[in-house]
């Protein structure tokens, strides 16, 4: 089992998440993501539900709304 697979079995907190995914991206800010390797805090979170960072009806799917554009 990789150690990604091991991290997702685990009820990580917030600031877990931050610490272990935010080294995996560039940290910005004012956006989720730059589309590349740039996240936000938030970003880095909805990246640890599977968010590619570019597509915005996965995000939608993580967040739960209906009604995004």
């Amino acid at each position: 089992m990789s150690q990604q697979q091991q991290l997702l079995e685990l009820e990580l907190s917030v600031s877990q998440i931050l610490r272990e995914y935010g080294k995996k991206f560039m940290q910005i800010t004012e956006r989720y993501s730059d589309g590349h390797s740039g996240r936000c805090a938030m970003g880095v979170i909805m990246s640890h539900f599977d968010w590619n960072g570019k597509d915005d009806s996965g995000f939608c799917k993580i967040v739960g709304c209906t009604n995004c554009i």
